[in-house]
């Protein structure tokens, strides 16, 4: 007999078919509660191995609310839910399941889920994961930063991303004063916030002062809302200016969030985003366990004043940190000492010995394959190879030779038999970088590899077992994928055993003086410049730029500026501009155009400006911040010719 399972359902017939698959395979079932309350005396009676659970119950209390608890009992369990949209998902993420299933599903897809989910918390019996930098342990370093108040707004708006989906995030205090603080935080095209205040943004949408503060005054009622749909459009309606800002941004929900503060003000969180359906009682109750950290947030960052900086115009070189190359702080070739890096590396070092699958989670230019050559360099596998294969620059046609190999004569034009990548990785490591580009077909293909842990080639006649570890990265966010059907649920929790999510540059602007000078004592080395340091200037331009690319491009822009020094020092650095790519719409006289159309300009527009150069220092892939073999698979995919080449 296997594991006993209870399911934590309140519709009865779905419950009674999940009972009689679960039989049917073997498994016991302890029990069936429609309710959290009915699902706690079944737990204390039969304490079950698993925990089939179902959000929506009757009751007042989620699935969700009773995940916590699960937790808190060692008790694994896996959500089942009708509902995948961005909102749940990320909701659900926060609670740590083992897997998610979608009704309607077919008992495969059951088993499947539940021998996912086994393997999962099998490999996390064996890992004591460090604990995760909470979201009031992130707040308060961002408030001890020495930084101006909307630079620390900016980063809190990014680690608020983890929990809640928005692009815009306004912060408003809720009093009759038009002279009373109030921010907005608006993500452009390349996922960096802006802070605007409150006369720009009347400016820009063409809003008067009268229309605003009657708007204002709208939403000092009390408690917390969200609109969705048709409710986001009534409230449009009654509000002049939320109708000018989300026509203006393309918004289509918000939800609205109360904190009282330290001087006695009640202040509002105002998340917009440009899904229609973004939000939902769940997240409410999130935040209302994060009261405090809101409210933190408020008298910690917003009401503390940007600290007087006397500018001190130093020409003198700004020397390394450390002298000589050996001695420059890093982990194996890794550099940073932040905060947030240290727990990157604290999670490397538990996770590296094993052969738990792992996935790297990251902006592109973060260092994931730098991650996970450190994995394989620290792993009892380090004498084996390591090989990477890009998913992006897979030809759409040869991913499965590529990938699992094919005999010779397989298709027109195979005429030699060929060893596929994971059959190269055989007794090593394969890092799957840009899983999240990977067709849905390839994924099933990719699924049964994982499961089986055995290959067959195109046009062969049997299996071959291997023996493989898994590294996969992505920059893309997985639950958005799942949610709008582009990955499948099911490849995602098998990759998602033991994530690592690397911060961005931008996050972690303390490392850039160490990064700076480590990439120029590299760079010296190489070219053989006379160059020894930056000015204060140089030092504070690099500190004050957002850094979409975020360590490839300050690699990439210290080489450039090493280049065009004329002295000992570097004087200034020459930040790249791309006017349009991420203003937004800022001319109300646009054609809407489809992404496919919008990415096929925009990478016309950087191949035009860089006259046709796709890689090195200067071209199109690196103001893109993309691999150059990305780059050159997204042009052949849309047909971009580039004739003016020269």
């Amino acid at each position: 007999m296997k594991e006993s399972i209870l399911i934590v359902e309140d519709e009865f017939i779905v419950a009674n078919d999940l009972r009689i698959m679960l039989e049917k395979a073997g498994y016991k079932v302890c029990g069936i509660a429609p309710s959290v309350a009915k699902a706690l005396d079944l737990i204390k009676a039969k304490n079950p191995n698993w925990v089939l659970l179902d959000i929506f119950l009757q009751g007042a209390k989620t699935g969700i609310d009773l995940a916590g608890q699960l937790r808190e009992m060692n008790i694994p369990f896996i959500y089942i839910s009708a509902n995948t949209n961005q909102a749940i998902l990320e909701a659900a993420k926060a609670t740590e399941p083992y897997g998610f299933l979608v009704k309607p599903f077919r008992e495969k897809d059951l088993l499947v889920m539940l021998d996912i989910a086994q393997y999962r918390h099998e490999q996390g019996q064996k890992l004591v994961k460090p604990q995760e930098i909470s979201l009031a342990d992130q707040v308060g370093l961002i408030a001890q930063k020495a930084e101006q108040r909307d630079e620390k707004l900016k980063q809190v708006a990014q680690v608020l991303q983890s929990f809640i989906p928005f692009d815009c995030l306004a912060i408003t205090r809720k009093d009759q004063s038009f002279d009373s603080f109030s921010l907005y935080l608006i993500k452009n095209s390349l996922n960096i916030f802006k802070a605007y205040p409150v006369s720009e943004l009347l400016e820009d949408t063409g809003i008067s002062l009268r229309d605003y503060r009657s708007a204002k005054n709208n939403l000092n009622e009390s408690g917390n809302h969200f609109y969705n749909n048709f409710d986001f459009r009534r409230l449009k309606m009654d509000s002049l200016w939320i109708k000018a800002l989300s026509d203006h941004y393309q918004y289509q929900s918000t939800l609205i969030f109360n904190v009282s503060a330290s001087d006695r003000y009640t202040y509002a969180f105002q998340f917009f985003s440009k899904g229609a359906d973004s939000y939902n009682q769940l997240q409410i109750d999130i935040l209302n366990k994060n009261q405090q950290v809101f409210a933190a947030i408020v008298d910690e960052i917003v009401l503390k004043k940007d600290e007087e900086v006397k500018v001190v115009k130093d020409r003198r070189p700004i020397t390394p940190l450390v002298s000589g190359e050996a001695a420059v702080s890093d982990f194996h070739g890794i550099v940073g000492q932040s905060p947030l890096l240290k727990a990157v590396f604290r999670k490397i070092e538990i996770v590296a010995p094993d052969d738990t699958s792992v996935l790297v989670l990251g902006e592109s230019g973060t260092g994931k394959e730098r991650i996970a050559a450190t994995i394989h360099k620290l792993s009892p596998r380090k004498n084996k190879p390591l090989v990477t294969v890009n998913c992006a620059a897979l030809p759409l046609t040869l991913i499965e030779s590529e990938l699992f190999g094919h005999e010779k004569g397989a298709f027109t034009g195979a005429t030699e038999k060929r060893v596929g990548k994971f059959e190269q990785a055989d007794g090593g490591t394969i890092f799957l970088d840009e899983i999240g580009e990977l067709p849905l077909d390839s994924q099933v293909k990719l699924l049964r590899v994982l499961q089986e842990k055995e290959v067959e080639k195109l046009g062969g006649n049997g299996v071959k077992k291997i023996n493989v570890r898994i590294i996969a990265a992505t920059n893309r966010n997985l639950e958005k994928e799942v949610a709008e059907g582009r990955f499948r649920l099911d490849l995602y929790y098998r990759l998602n055993v033991f994530p690592i999510e690397l911060p961005t540059l931008r996050q972690r602007k303390e490392d850039i003086p160490l990064l700076a000078n480590y990439f120029l004592q590299k760079l010296v080395k190489k070219n053989q410049r006379p160059v020894t340091g930056f000015s204060a200037d140089a030092l504070e331009t690099l500190m004050n730029y957002d850094w979409p690319g975020n360590v490839r491009e300050l690699e990439h822009l210290i080489e450039r500026s090493l280049l065009m020094a004329t002295g000992e020092l570097i004087e200034q650095i020459e930040i790249p501009v791309i006017r349009g790519a991420v203003a937004g719409m800022e001319d109300n006289n646009f054609r809407i155009k489809t992404m496919e159309e919008m990415e096929r300009d925009h990478i016309l527009a950087i191949l035009t400006l860089c006259k046709g150069k796709v890689f090195g220092p200067g071209g199109a892939a690196e103001l893109l911040n993309i691999p150059s073999t990305t780059l050159n698979s997204k042009i052949k995919k849309l047909g971009i010719k580039y004739e003016f080449v020269k």
